[in-house]
């Protein structure tokens, strides 16, 4: 019988990438580095670390660098091998649900801008399902968290907005990946001409 082992691609805690930020000048919040990896991995992931720079505002002391790196990889192995494994790194369910919430639209904000240094488009886009799931990403960056309630109607509104945002993720992933390959098999054809 073969028996198939997936990679090990745990992301690091929050709680860790946490006091490695708060070691850089810019102190970004967890929830928006992760969002700006993931964003930059969906647009372009053969890119350089030049996200790294921007996250840590030029200052990269090794045990931070480690850090990014291990949530660069893990993520990319989410996304890449078993996209179903792929999460969100955002505050523990034990955290108040108004901190929670602003920590999602912190990680959307931080998708958008690594779509943006992956030189994708976000707006102006033509339709189509992509488009429509980063247009509900802008919208939930711009949502204000400030009117959460912590009840149950807004924890499960919360729960459900987590899922979108995952599976808008693997869309996103997905269409990127395709529209890659089928560039690169027009590519191909066009030079057997």
């Amino acid at each position: 019988m073969l028996v198939h082992y997936m990679k090990q691609s745990s992301l690091p805690t929050f709680r860790a990438l946490n006091q490695a930020l708060s070691k850089t000048t810019l102190k970004l919040h967890p929830s928006q580095v992760h969002g700006l990896i993931t964003g930059v991995i969906c647009g372009n992931p053969k890119s350089t670390a030049a996200w790294e720079e921007l996250v840590t505002g030029g200052e990269d002391p090794a045990p931070t660098h480690q850090i990014l790196q291990e949530l660069y990889d893990s993520s990319a192995n989410q996304l890449e091998d078993f996209l179903f494994e792929f999460q969100l790194l955002l505050p523990a369910d034990s955290e108040d649900l108004p901190t929670r919430a602003e920590a999602l639209t912190l990680w959307c904000q931080g998708m958008l801008t690594g779509l943006k240094l992956a030189q994708v488009q976000i707006v102006d886009r033509e339709a189509s399902e992509m488009t429509e799931a980063i247009n509900d990403l802008i919208e939930i960056a711009k949502m204000n968290y400030e009117d959460v309630v912590a009840n149950e109607e807004d924890e499960a509104a919360y729960a459900e907005l987590v899922e979108y945002v995952r599976v808008a993720i693997i869309l996103i992933y997905q269409d990127m990946r395709e529209a890659e390959t089928s560039k690169k098999s027009a590519n191909s054809s066009n030079h057997l001409h």
